[in-house]
């Protein structure tokens, strides 16, 4: 079993069968759930991982060192996604004004009440486009800016998705909220 990360990626680089397969596992809990956030279901999550995984051990010659591994790893896993995304997605070219949503805030309470499953769920509920937006920008950190040209969609339209997916997702946490009311009074 191999145990050290200089020599598992010094295996890889080599194509050894072990360390790209003590590489695969190491990697697996964080990038699965990375995939799981622009995946419809745990099988194209899976897919989506093990695309990310081939590109890692084409490409894992030029990872010289420097910087962090599951970093750079990380990038190529994120970059499958955007692109497995970006073949899936039908944006429409044109640049979408932002919608401001006045509505009543989302009780506070309902936060301490949700699995990670249940956001899980939710945030797979959104439109395509939406989600890949919404994952771009809140859990992966681009800017409008970056996703608009990862995308090829113009930074309004970025922020309009972004700016949707915050309304379906209240509109969803209400809900979820109602129901779980509903099923404590009964």
């Amino acid at each position: 079993m191999l145990t050290n990360r200089d020599d598992i990626i010094e295996g890889c680089k080599q194509q050894n069968p072990q360390s790209q397969e003590a590489l695969y596992r190491a990697c697996y809990t964080g990038m699965i759930k990375l995939c799981s956030r622009y995946a419809r279901d745990a099988d194209e999550a899976a897919a989506l991982y093990n695309e990310g995984m081939l590109k890692v051990f084409n490409t894992i010659h030029q990872y010289e060192g420097r910087g962090d591994l599951m970093g750079w790893i990380r990038r190529i896993i994120v970059n499958t996604c955007i692109d497995h995304c970006r073949r899936q997605a039908k944006f429409k070219h044109q640049s979408l004004e932002i919608v401001t949503d006045n509505t009543n805030s989302i009780d506070p309470d309902i936060y301490d009440r949700l699995s990670a499953g249940d956001v899980m769920r939710l945030l797979q509920e959104l439109p395509r486009n939406t989600a890949l937006v919404f994952n771009l920008f809140v859990l992966d950190g681009f800017k409008h800016e970056e996703i608009g040209q990862m995308l090829g969609i113009a930074t309004g339209t970025s922020k309009w998705h972004l700016n949707e997916a915050r309304r379906l997702l209240k509109h969803k946490l209400d809900t979820l909220l109602k129901k779980e009311i509903y099923s404590n009074a009964i």
